[in-house]
Parts: structure tokens; C-alpha cells; sequence
């Protein structure tokens, strides 16, 4: 026989979760502030150079609502290459696809995945932390940059988005979210200074992008 005492608390443990679930998803889809469309196509020492979109089949698998995969190149030759993702309900019409899971293929694999913190941040932060992850391929490097810009915060780690989304449907009935993808290839093998230079283009993009996306307050 199961004790009344822990079958209670089952009970209340099975229709808390309930209650969370279905408040999570009684949310708003909140739109953008402005069409990615008009990102701009100079950061610092950055100049657009070509731009590509998503297929169709791409596009209905993310449900993204609004996205731009743009590549910028510096007067010292090297390209990056920018992803913006903006989804206005994030697991109600679409979701991410996190990079761990994505990026590895075609001969490339996942070396290290850290934390690299910004001496910059959104809503009057002075600082934010993002995540990095450094992918090989034979004796290339490449440095991958990506963090979540969501409701007014910078989100390095996928586990915590969620716990934030979960928390903000319920206390706030948003879900609207931001994926943001860098990648940069280390010249020479210099990674330190991939990494370097990838921060700081991140820094601009980041800071641009605070004027496109609703902030904690719509």
C-alpha cells in the first residue's frame, strides 16, 4: 500500500505540472519591433557583403517568423558570418534548434564549449555572458559564437532559456525570443584571437539588436 501522504503529494506534484504547462502556453505572440530586414549592413570595421536565406522546408521546420543569415568582411580580409533567428512564441509555432545539435556534420565536430563573458549588455547592463564553441575540422578551427536575447536578458545556456521561458509565459505571457549565431574561422589556427574578434563583433551585434527586439517592457 502507498502511504496517503506521498500519494497527495503526487497528486499535487501531477497538477502543478499541468497547471504550469497549459499557463505556459496561454501567451501572447509578441511581434518584432523591426523587420530584421533592416539590420545594419555596417558594424565598426564590419561591411555586409552577401546575405542567404533559408528554404522553405527550413523555414516550416524552425517556424521562425522573422530571421538573416548575413556575412560582414573587415578591411583585413576575413569574413563572419551572422544568424539572427526571431520567433514571436517560442514553442508554440516554432523553436530553436540549438547549434550542438546542428552545426556538427560534414566532417566538422565540436572541440570545447564554454562560457565567454562581454564587457557589454542590453537594458543598462554592462556585461553579459555568451556561449563559445570551437569546431574542427582536420586542422581547421572555427569559432562559433551564440547566446539567446530574450525579454530584455542575454541567455548563454539552452537550459536556462527554458527555465526563463517557462517563468516569463507564466509571469508575463510572452514566449517571444531571439536566437543569435556568430561564426568566425580561426586564421592559421589562432583561436585566442578568433575569439577575440568574434567578442567584440558580438558586442556590436548585440547591442544593435536591442533596437529590433521587444525588451522586458513591450
Amino acid at each position: 500500500m502507498i502511504p496517503l501522504k506521498n500519494t497527495v503529494i503526487v497528486l499535487l506534484l501531477i497538477c502543478g505540472s499541468f497547471f504550469i504547462l497549459h499557463n505556459s502556453r496561454n501567451v501572447h505572440n509578441t511581434p518584432i519591433k523591426k523587420s530584421l530586414n533592416h539590420f545594419p549592413q555596417t558594424l565598426g570595421e564590419w561591411t555586409f557583403v552577401s546575405s542567404s536565406e533559408s528554404s522553405r522546408d527550413v523555414l516550416e521546420m524552425l517556424g521562425v517568423d522573422d530571421d538573416i543569415q548575413y556575412i560582414y568582411k573587415n578591411p583585413q580580409g576575413q569574413l563572419i558570418n551572422l544568424y539572427i533567428g526571431y520567433y514571436g512564441a517560442v514553442g508554440v509555432s516554432g523553436a530553436y534548434h540549438s547549434p550542438k545539435n546542428c552545426l556538427p556534420g560534414g566532417g566538422w565536430g565540436i572541440n570545447t564549449i564554454e562560457e565567454l563573458p562581454l564587457s557589454t549588455g542590453i537594458e543598462g547592463d554592462t556585461s553579459s555572458v555568451i556561449s563559445e564553441m570551437i569546431i574542427r575540422n582536420g586542422s581547421r578551427f572555427q569559432v562559433v559564437l551564440y547566446w539567446y536575447q530574450n525579454r530584455g536578458r542575454i541567455i548563454a545556456s539552452e537550459y536556462w532559456e527554458k527555465i526563463y521561458l517557462v517563468l516569463d509565459a507564466l509571469t508575463m505571457k510572452r514566449r517571444d525570443g531571439t536566437f543569435v549565431r556568430i561564426m568566425l574561422p580561426a586564421d592559421n589556427d589562432n583561436i585566442a584571437q578568433a575569439s577575440e574578434t568574434a567578442g567584440q563583433f558580438a558586442e556590436t551585434v548585440m547591442k544593435n539588436l536591442e533596437a529590433f527586439l521587444p525588451g522586458r517592457q513591450l
